[in-house]
């Protein structure tokens, strides 16, 4: 069994999700966020390094969520050229524009890039994680050689969420996974075709909200999840979302999130002080 981690491994393309600004107007936040950094690819190099170190893998493809009405964008754009030159990364660019909702522009990128993709896994990673330890990929061909298509790296530990519907428990067949019910966007490595299949449904059905199902991506297919996880025995539901944590139960989280202190507090502050009248609503 242990003999296919290799061929994964080999067999494997990182997708590295980044844009510069974006619109969050469903969070009540007027004027554009700015990835901290941008226009500079310093944090991204860090991402890249990271990355590689952890997961050995070389491959990579940067889709990038291009506002073309946005100067910084423009100039994070011929960074990443030179950074993609340098690194020897393909750059896929998804043009969009700040006017649209940041949903949309987000599931018009995650499609660019894995659309470019030929491997048959991918290594999923937004350009605001971090990878906390390596990653044994022993682990991830034990994984797939008993028919999971996605496995997931938890930014918490492996433990069942309430307040996110997550339920977590122990995969009868192995210590080193755990079963979950649950999918976000937090870095993963799954099977290209059913990360593809996801991505095509969130296109199809691009949420106006945020909250309870989260945004993005993950709000249409966590909600479609809870519809079958409802409608369907638990064993039609395996099959249908063969998902796993790595590490077991309990085990402590794999990677890190730096964007909740310079980025998702920062919104929280930029919205606090609109409301207050301290802040240009231009941003």
């Amino acid at each position: 069994m242990h003999d296919d981690f290799s061929a994964i491994k080999e067999n494997t393309t990182v997708l590295i999700i980044t844009h510069a600004s974006k619109n969050v107007a469903e969070q009540g936040i007027r004027g554009a966020m700015v990835y901290p950094g941008a226009p500079n690819t310093t944090l991204l190099d860090k991402v890249f390094e990271n990355i590689k170190r952890s997961t050995g893998l070389e491959r990579v493809v940067i889709s990038f969520d291009h506002k073309v009405d946005c100067s910084i964008s423009r100039q994070y754009l011929s960074n990443l050229r030179e950074f993609c030159l340098k690194r020897e990364a393909t750059l896929m660019v998804s043009p969009t524009s700040l006017a649209m909702h940041n949903q949309l522009t987000a599931t018009a990128a995650f499609l660019c890039g894995i659309r470019s993709i030929s491997t048959k896994y991918v290594l999923f990673f937004e350009h605001d994680h971090l990878f906390l330890d390596c990653v044994d990929w022993r682990v991830v061909g034990e994984a797939f050689a008993m028919g999971l298509r996605m496995l997931r790296f938890n930014e918490f530990k492996n433990v069942s969420r309430p307040e996110a519907f997550e339920v977590v428990s122990p995969h009868p067949q192995s210590k080193s996974i755990c079963l979950t019910n649950y999918y976000c966007n937090k870095p993963y490595l799954a099977e290209t075709e059913f990360c593809l299949g996801l991505f095509e449904y969130a296109e199809k059905n691009v949420p106006s909200w945020n909250g309870t199902f989260g945004s993005l991506v993950e709000g249409p297919i966590a909600r479609k999840m809870m519809e079958d996880e409802f409608n369907h025995s638990i064993e039609e539901f395996r099959k249908r979302y063969p998902i796993a944590l790595y590490g077991a139960v309990g085990a402590s989280p794999l990677v890190d999130h730096f964007g909740v202190f310079p980025g998702r507090r920062a919104r929280w502050t930029k919205r606090i002080k609109q409301w207050l009248g301290l802040a240009d609503s231009a941003g």
